[in-house]
């Protein structure tokens, strides 16, 4: 039913194309790294229990994630709206195994260095098919 009067929207328009919305979640890259910096290749860590990919995701607990198979040591997650820093998180993680008095991390069975992985802040994303 047309009333015939026009209203001009002057706020509400949320859909800039390569703008990136995260109104529910915040979404970060993990790279998983040791001290050399050199990325770890987590193909050869997700398949026991107890190894890198496992450890990361028990700390953090997201929303949901997706590791890269490659070599690039790179993890995707979607974090609730309130976890928001990316700082925080790399901290967590590069703690995860850290005995007293260490100054690197070696965690599961093929105890792998994680102390200088890199978390940032998600400026994009894509979805493969």
């Amino acid at each position: 039913m047309a009333y015939g009067v026009d209203v001009t929207r002057v706020n509400g328009l949320r859909n800039t194309v390569g703008t990136l919305y995260q109104d529910m979640v915040n979404l970060f890259k993990i790279t998983v790294r040791t001290t050399v910096p050199a990325a770890v290749d987590l193909r050869a860590e997700d398949d026991a229990m107890d190894e890198v990919v496992e450890a990361i995701v028990r700390e953090l607990n997201p929303l949901a994630f997706f590791v890269v198979d490659d070599a690039s040591g790179v993890i995707y997650v979607v974090m609730d709206k309130h976890i928001n820093d990316a700082s925080e998180l790399q901290v967590r993680i590069r703690r995860i195994g850290k005995d007293a008095n260490a100054n690197t991390t070696s965690i599961g069975p093929n105890a792998v260095d994680i102390s200088g992985t890199l978390v940032q802040s998600a400026v994009s994303m894509s979805f493969g098919v």
